[in-house]
């Protein structure tokens, strides 16, 4: 049930910037199209308090993440003509987590066993303004970034021998933020490239910011395909109330991104 429910809000999600996207329409256009799936090797960072008491502070480096990682899948597509465009972005990951232990607050004796679960989808859609009209040089992005999270904490709390009390908490939101950006794309040469990005979202997550930095290779006819490597980092600040607590999170994301660019 609970996954269902999961799967169906993925789907209104979708549906959601899908719905900013209109159609190109069937007419002979100059229209560019890229589609370019990529990876993004990131580390992880996750702190969570509920009702203002930290039980979750997790530093995931590159090697705890591939081995707590279940699931990922990114994908980004872009269309251009003249000096307007669209864009839509699509990232999945799926993180468990093994048994964390922390002292109880306040100095009492015992501690606080937990254990954490992290599903994050990433969605990404709007339009962009290129004054050159030909994808180079400085690029506006505005639209819309909704951040689907599913986060489960089973805690056990152990006052002492024989004083053992169990919970789980649940914390699940489909938060739509607004979003601006800027992005530059600087030619090193004929088949070298740069490019550098930088973005703020807000109103349903309480702050959410990326930034990236990367270098191209473009290869095939007229150099219309290209090898991507980089660097992003993002931060999502955001806040859920639970049946029973308030669940205050962050998760901080950074690593190295790679992708190939298919342009048609």
């Amino acid at each position: 049930m609970i996954e269902n429910h999961r799967r169906a809000r993925r789907l209104a999600a979708l549906g959601f910037v899908a719905a900013l996207i209109p159609a190109a329409g069937a007419q002979a256009s100059p229209w560019q199209w890229s589609i370019t799936p990529y990876m993004w090797l990131s580390e992880i960072g996750v702190d969570a308090s509920i009702n203002d008491q930290e039980v979750l502070e997790r530093e995931a480096d590159l090697a705890d993440v591939l081995d707590d990682l279940d699931f990922s899948l990114q994908l980004h597509a872009e269309g251009q003509r003249g000096r307007h465009g669209l864009f839509f972005d699509f990232s999945y990951t799926d993180l468990g987590d093994d048994d964390k232990r922390f002292a109880l607050p306040g100095g009492l004796p015992g501690e606080i066993v937990a254990k954490g679960d992290l599903e994050m989808t990433l969605i990404e859609a709007g339009g962009l303004f290129n004054p050159r009209g030909d994808g180079t040089g400085l690029t506006l992005l505005y639209g819309a970034r909704v951040v689907d999270a599913d986060e489960e904490i089973d805690a056990r709390y152990d006052f002492g021998p024989g004083s053992t009390e169990s919970r789980r908490y649940e914390a699940s939101a489909t938060l739509a933020d607004g979003l601006v950006g800027a992005r530059y794309l600087g030619r090193l040469s004929d088949r070298w490239s740069f490019l550098l990005r930088a973005d703020v979202s807000a109103g349903g997550t309480e702050l959410t910011w990326n930034a990236w930095t990367g270098l191209g290779y473009s290869f095939g006819a007229g150099g219309r395909h290209a090898l991507l490597a980089g660097y992003r980092y993002m931060e999502i600040e955001f806040e859920e109330e639970d049946r029973r607590a308030e669940v205050e999170s962050q998760v901080k994301l950074g690593g190295f991104i790679a992708g190939i660019q298919f342009g048609f």
